[in-house]
């Protein structure tokens, strides 16, 4: 199942399941609820089947998460960690291998499919970076790792875009990359459910800037699971519906770890197999 959030051409937000090329509106639930509600062939499924859909090219797409509570991402590409670190004059951690570590980014900040991204005035070193997501569909506390998979809902695909000069001068303080993310993750273009990904630590990853290939990786490459980030992350606090837990960046996925930068007017697509292709324009 395929689940999405658009704005028709009378502007006006909604909720809707893909069907091949055709959107159809949820009524009186959001995404969110039917990651747990909503199952392909039920009655319901058949109801909302029953309304004339609108044509996917038609709709401008919005985050498929409504208000998310949490954005936890997380850093667990070994790839990744080893050469941003390098580029800083830091060795790798034991603790790095120990614990799926995360920051906690803005849920306020997310684009959608075919948007532009503004970053903070004056950054002379744009970024993008390509990462796996999965979202929550049920409240979960101190869940173990061999039960976390009950919890997810979808998976999908996040952009964290970072403003590379400005993450380089605040780092320095030792409290987090702060204003330097906190201004646009991209998301989407939609939430795929469990049962159309065969193989989450399987997926080919690829980024593009300006139809050139600059990324490609595979989920497998991660030092955790999505079950063991689940665990970890809910031992003191819960995770609600709609919660979004991003992987971190794959091995060579974003512009950093090879000292190359977006520009003004540039596009970049991220695209992760069996869920689709995220693009935005860089401003």
């Amino acid at each position: 199942m395929r689940l999405l959030r658009y704005v028709t051409e009378k502007n006006e937000p909604e909720h809707g399941v893909q069907v091949g090329e055709s959107v159809y509106q949820l009524k009186d639930i959001t995404t969110t609820e039917a990651l747990e509600s909503l199952e392909t062939g039920s009655e319901r499924w058949k109801q909302i089947l029953e309304q004339t859909p609108v044509p996917l090219n038609s709709v401008s797409l919005l985050p498929p998460v409504e208000n998310p509570g949490a954005f936890l991402d997380f850093y667990t590409f070994e790839q990744h960690v080893k050469t941003s670190r390098g580029k800083r004059g830091l060795k790798m951690v034991p603790e790095w291998y120990q614990f799926p570590v995360w920051y906690n980014g803005s849920t306020r900040c997310f684009s959608g499919n075919g948007t532009s991204v503004d970053f903070p005035v004056g950054e002379t070193k744009k970024d993008f970076e390509l990462e796996l997501a999965i979202v929550i569909k049920k409240k979960c506390f101190r869940v173990r790792e061999k039960e976390a998979s009950n919890y997810i809902g979808a998976y999908t695909i996040v952009n964290d875009f970072s403003a590379r000069a400005l993450q380089e001068k605040i780092m320095r303080i030792g409290l987090g990359p702060a204003k330097a993310k906190d201004f646009n993750t991209g998301l989407g273009p939609c939430l795929v459910t469990p049962d159309e990904i065969i193989d989450p630590r399987d997926l080919t990853m690829r980024a593009w800037v300006n139809e050139e290939l600059w990324s490609e990786g595979n989920s497998g490459a991660s030092h955790f699971t999505f079950e063991q980030m689940i665990a970890y992350a809910s031992e003191d606090q819960t995770l609600y519906p709609g919660d979004i837990l991003a992987s971190g960046t794959v091995g060579s996925g974003c512009g950093l770890e090879q000292d190359r930068f977006l520009k003004k007017g540039d596009k970049v697509v991220l695209e992760i197999e069996n869920i689709g292709k995220l693009t935005h324009w860089i401003g």
